[in-house]
């Protein structure tokens, strides 16, 4: 605890209060997941732990095996440990932009550098500084997260947050973060979250193709094809604001223009979902608020997984080949990796 405290004391030497104030609640937060876990071969040992939790842990120690053994990815001491929270989020995270721009405002971090989100460990933290971003104007989007990497800093534990996820949905989650700890490049957060995601969407299909048969495999890809059907449309969306705000017209114009480009993408959407019930499960986007921090949020998860997919296949559908080559071109300038990934994704 007095490593950590004196750790984020010394970054807030010359910060504004602001600034202090979030990283106190960042050290306090992030104590409050180091202490009070328990070891998961404890918990599989106490006659008196309720057997769906076992079940799931042991699901977990699972899929660490076959990161390990399968794709290549050394998953150290994350995920042996349990933490029980009572919450159903472990942070809320704040994405913004301006009103009439589609690029995130970032901050700056240590270690990590800029990075287009703000975490907080409590709600109600997170909505107060979100309603602080809005009273300068800006659009802001608060998502809850069940888990977070620490990127190497702390052994990341199982969470109460996610540990009752579908074995799909956990086997996702698993190889995304562990994906964060295999590779990370500081500064570009579209880089290692699309990464991430791609990694995650590659193992998950080999996993259950190992553990299920191809049909399991088939039924994951087809859901995760109509995700990434509606995730187009979404950047689709993020591309006609983007060409929208360059006209540089009237603000109350650009206003009603842009909620005129929102209500066509939901149009669409339902028309789609009438097409094909398969659709229906995103129904829900045409009910919730859509605006430029979102769709910024959505992009960095997802705008270079296609080009991660194709560096995958130009691999050789190889783990550790692939890895290599995500290394090798997280060494280039941002402008070339990125063309390299738009080829790629072609």
């Amino acid at each position: 605890m007095r490593l950590i405290l004196l750790s984020i004391f010394a970054l807030l030497l010359g910060t504004g209060c602001r600034t202090v104030v979030y990283y106190t609640q960042a050290a306090a937060g992030q104590c409050e997941i180091v202490f009070g876990q328990k070891p998961i071969e404890e918990i599989l040992n106490d006659p008196k732990a309720k057997p769906a939790l076992k079940e799931k842990l042991r699901l977990v120690l699972e899929l660490r095996e076959f990161a390990q053994t399968e794709l290549g990815m050394d998953p150290g001491d994350n995920y042996l440990r349990y933490r029980t929270l009572d919450r159903q989020f472990v942070l809320w995270v704040v994405y913004a932009t301006p009103e009439f721009d589609v690029n995130l405002k970032s901050w700056w971090y240590p270690i990590v550098g800029q990075f287009t989100t703000r975490g907080y460990f409590r709600e109600s933290a997170a909505r107060d500084h979100a309603d602080w971003l809005r009273g300068q104007g800006l659009d802001v989007f608060v998502g809850g997260a069940p888990a977070y990497s620490t990127l190497g800093w702390f052994d990341d534990p199982v969470l109460s947050t996610f540990i009752n996820f579908s074995e799909t949905d956990l086997a996702d989650l698993i190889f995304h973060e562990l994906a964060h700890h295999h590779y990370f490049l500081p500064g570009d957060a579209a880089y290692n979250e699309s990464f991430a995601t791609a990694v995650a969407d590659l193992a998950v299909a080999r996993w259950l193709e190992k553990k299920h048969g191809a049909e399991k495999r088939n039924v994951y890809l087809a859901r995760r094809q109509r995700e990434k059907h509606v995730t187009q449309k979404l950047f689709a969306l993020r591309e006609n604001l983007k060409s929208l705000f360059a006209k540089k017209m009237p603000p109350k114009i650009m206003r009603s223009e842009k909620e005129k480009l929102i209500e066509e993408f939901k149009t669409e959407l339902k028309q789609l979902a009438e097409t094909d019930p398969n659709y229906k499960p995103f129904l829900g986007w045409t009910k919730r608020l859509i605006n430029n921090a979102l769709l910024g949020a959505m992009a960095v998860y997802g705008q270079r997984v296609d080009g991660f997919a194709g560096l995958f296949a130009e691999s050789g559908e190889s783990f550790p080949k692939f890895f290599a080559a995500v290394k090798e071109l997280g060494k280039l300038p941002k402008e070339q990796r990125d063309a390299r990934l738009e080829a790629l994704a072609k």
